[in-house]
Formats: structure tokens, sequence, C-alpha cells
């Protein structure tokens, strides 16, 4: 029987630089998957989410949700490579590099909500019924229905604001 071809070893670890854009832009931010806005409980929870400050939601061309938390790794080098590289996370490699911020024409994100402002807006434009269903429940303030300009109800959570004064959603554990 006649013997395999030996297959082509590495002779060391490829380098970073050659595989990775050194951008840094995933290693800027964590993101966790969600249950999205689509029910009045996701609307629900996706608003107590941006209702923080520096928090977003977006849902990614897949069509999955994630919640948003810019966060620098501390791995992140000042030349955006991975200082850890060899000895990286399994989710680190096994991101997709043809896909990546760094790479990639197309936005990071399908839609993605900064504030609460936006998304009602995209609820009342996208998702009528939806929209409907959240102010049957009452829980869409009116800078959030479109009532008032965002800029009348004052900066993002201070004291006086229309956000300050309406009671915390709490997460359900």
């Amino acid at each position: 029987m006649p013997s395999l071809p030996k297959l082509p070893t590495l002779s060391a670890p490829p380098d970073p630089a050659t595989v990775c854009p050194p951008c840094g832009k995933c290693c800027r931010y964590v993101a966790v998957g969600i249950d999205g806005p689509v029910t009045v409980s996701g609307v629900s929870t996706a608003l107590w989410l941006v209702y923080h400050r520096n928090v977003s939601v977006y849902q990614s061309h897949d069509g999955d949700w994630f919640v948003l938390f810019p966060a620098d790794c501390e791995n992140l080098l000042p030349n955006g490579l991975c200082g850890v590289y060899e000895d990286r996370p399994t989710l680190c490699r096994d991101y997709d590099v043809d896909g990546c911020e760094g790479t990639s024409a197309e936005a990071p994100e399908k839609v993605r909500f900064d504030d609460g402002a936006a998304l009602g807006a995209w609820l009342r434009s996208r998702r009528p019924a939806l929209f409907a269903r959240c102010l049957a429940k009452g829980i869409l303030p009116p800078f959030v229905k479109g009532d008032v300009p965002e800029a009348s109800a004052g900066a993002r959570g201070r004291p006086g604001s229309a956000r300050a004064e309406r009671p915390r959603l709490r997460p359900r554990g």
C-alpha cells in the first residue's frame, strides 16, 4: 500500500499582523446575545439596556440580537494587535476575520439602538403592531413615543430629566 503524502506543517505560528488587520476594533467592546425587541418584554428589556450610558443593542446581519458594552481588552496592544495572540481565548480564535469590522465595507450591524428614542422610532416605523402593544402596556415614555423631542427630555439620566423621573425598569432574574 502506498504511503500517504505528508501534510505540510507550519514552521512557526502565524504572525497576527498577517491574519488580522491591526485595527483592534473587535477588541474594543463586549457583545452578549439577548432576546431582541420583538416582543413587549423584549422591547422593555432593550429599553432598560439602552437607558444606561454607553450601552447599545444591535441586530447582526444574521438576525441575532446583542447588547454591546464598549470596553477595551486588557491584552490589546497600542499597535492594535493582540498581546496574547498565541494563547488567546477560543472565542477570539473562532472570530471570522473575513467579515470583521476591519476588513468589511459593510456596517457591522444591521440595526443599532444607542438610546430609547432610536428604538422607539424603529418600532414606530418598522414594527407598528408591536409599537401599539408597547403603548398599551405603558412602557414607552414620551421621548420614546416621539411625543417630546429627546433634547427637551433632558440629558441622559440627569436629575430632572424625563428619564430620571420615570421608575427604573428592573431586569428579571
